[in-house]
């Protein structure tokens, strides 16, 4: 029997964090909202706005009525990472004073959208 390497222990470790596949039809309803929140979070950042605050604001903004929003600091710099669950899958990213991303994606192999804190 062949000792798995660091390698792949690491990656097998690290599986909970990958990402479902999502489905076509799921992930063409899911980019206008991603499209409209990076419009969003553009404007922020050219009135220099930051912080959980308005990031919250602007993600409810676009999300559904009735879908589940997590909003959370983010740790580095004035970071915040957000998640929308939609029906079969995820609008997540985040948002910091140099830059954010937004992206459509399945839930996570451990359930839901973001790993939880400190993962």
């Amino acid at each position: 029997m062949t000792m798995p390497s660091w390698e792949q222990k690491h990656a097998d470790n690290e599986a909970y964090r990958r990402r479902t596949t999502l489905s076509p039809e799921t992930a063409a309803q899911a980019e206008p909202l991603a499209e409209a929140l990076r419009g969003r979070f553009a404007d922020l950042r050219e009135r220099d706005l930051h912080g959980e605050a308005h990031v919250g604001k602007a993600v409810r903004a676009v999300a559904p009525p009735g879908t589940n929003v997590v909003i959370r600091a983010g740790g580095a710099r004035s970071a915040v990472v957000f998640a929308i669950e939609l029906p079969g899958g995820c609008l997540t990213g985040f948002y910091d004073d140099r830059e954010s991303k937004v992206e459509v994606g399945g839930y996570i192999n451990d359930g839901g959208c973001l790993t939880a804190p400190g993962h």
